[in-house]
């Protein structure tokens, strides 16, 4: 593994919270006439960025989002602008390099408490460069291997491992990604030595896992969901503080005696910071009535997602929280790009 850059890794407590200090006083600091620009706003085009490629399953429920927001924003022209690539660098760059005016939205997720971490330049810092409006949705990670195989709980497949004498294999979709940092947290933390395989994708890694390629995995339940339906994987524990209302059957890590293991994927709506405060209010009344709604309970439920109501301070302290954690385990395990 690359060496730990000291700087980077070395955050001080100080530091991270004057950053985080920065990022708060974006959403609460008063701007001269924001009341009247909010009044104005939005007056042209609204650009929601997204990092997710065009015509997948996430692209596709933005733009449906987006267009029952229509309401509430004016009804003013909103594009989708799709910028994979980079682990969302490429996308989160575009906001960040926008005018702080309300007009350009990314759609982040939970991998933007990781980069900070693992990127030694990284462009930006989200604590501090991106203001939160509202929460997307959210779902646990989970533990899974092959249905083929013989174990049927965490500690049977635990104590598997600990009797091999080769190095067990754990897949993920890339490095820096929450599967490949739990993944090294689980072999760490139950006392087992694990090589990581990388994959573009959950379903190529999927296919292998459940093919025997390899031997587990820890990835969001989402994307576990299709291959858990037919059989052809078995969950051993959930990576949340209480079990999930999909898997209700499926222990937590926490249950199981192991603490650490509370982080979940999630995606949320984000502004340049020094945006307007009025400006995200609106935007958050907007984005939280309308995820509020039957229909949008309905479109996650069938994802195996769900949705509570944050604000932007609750969203901001997720961030501050997750980012440390995460940081903390890759300084253990000297783990950087």
């Amino acid at each position: 593994m690359a060496k730990t850059n000291p700087a980077a890794m070395d955050m001080s407590r100080r530091s991270f919270l004057k950053l985080t200090a920065a990022g708060v006083a974006g959403l609460a600091g008063a701007m001269p006439g924001s009341a009247a620009w909010a009044s104005e706003w939005p007056s042209k085009t609204i650009r929601f960025i997204s990092q997710s490629g065009a015509g997948d399953a996430v692209d596709l429920r933005l733009r449906d989002f987006v267009t029952d927001l229509g309401p509430a924003l004016k009804n003013v022209p909103c594009i989708v602008e799709n910028k994979p690539g980079a682990g969302g660098i490429i996308a989160a760059q575009s906001m960040v390099n926008s005018d702080a005016d309300g007009n350009t939205i990314f759609l982040g997720n939970a991998a933007m408490t990781i980069l900070p971490n693992y990127h030694k330049k990284l462009p930006f810092l989200p604590i501090r460069d991106f203001a939160p409006i509202a929460l997307s949705g959210q779902a646990p990670t989970a533990l899974a291997i092959s249905a083929k195989r013989p174990e049927k709980t965490l500690d049977e497949w635990l104590a598997s491992m600990k009797k091999r004498q080769d190095i067990p294999i754990y897949g993920s979709t890339g490095s820096g990604t929450p599967g490949h940092l739990y993944g090294y947290q689980v072999s760490e933390d139950f006392g087992f030595k694990a090589e990581h395989a990388p994959y573009r994708g959950n379903v190529p890694a999927l296919m292998d896992l459940v093919a025997g390629r390899f031997d587990f995995v820890v990835l969001d339940i989402f994307s576990l969901r299709p291959f858990y339906a037919k059989g052809e994987l078995r969950i051993l524990a959930v990576a949340a503080n209480e079990r999930s209302k999909f898997l209700p059957e499926v222990p937590t890590f926490a249950e199981l005696g192991h603490k650490g293991y509370d982080r979940m994927g999630w995606t949320a709506y984000f502004v340049k910071n020094g945006t307007s405060p009025a400006i995200i209010k609106h935007l958050a009344d907007a984005m939280n009535t309308a995820n509020n709604t039957p229909k949008w309970h309905d479109r996650r439920r069938q994802l195996w997602s769900e949705w509570q109501l944050l604000s932007p301070a609750d969203i901001q302290k997720r961030l501050q929280r997750e980012t440390e954690a995460w940081g903390a385990l890759m300084k253990r395990g000297n783990i950087q790009a």
